[in-house]
């Protein structure tokens, strides 16, 4: 019966490092997100400058 006790006492331990793992997890693909969405939006901007200064 005791090791049953001691499995139920790090239930809440668990559940902390899981919503840790899954923040960490969460900034790491927004950042992954946010890099791309800046490399694009940098991409139309170079287009629409080029497009700009040498008219058809």
């Amino acid at each position: 019966m005791m090791h049953a006790f001691n499995f139920f006492a790090l239930i809440p331990l668990l559940i902390y490092v899981g919503m840790i793992a899954f923040v960490i997890w969460f900034a790491v693909t927004l950042i992954k997100t946010l890099k791309e969405k800046n490399s694009i939006l940098k991409e139309i901007s170079t287009k629409l400058d080029q497009n700009k200064h040498h008219p058809n």
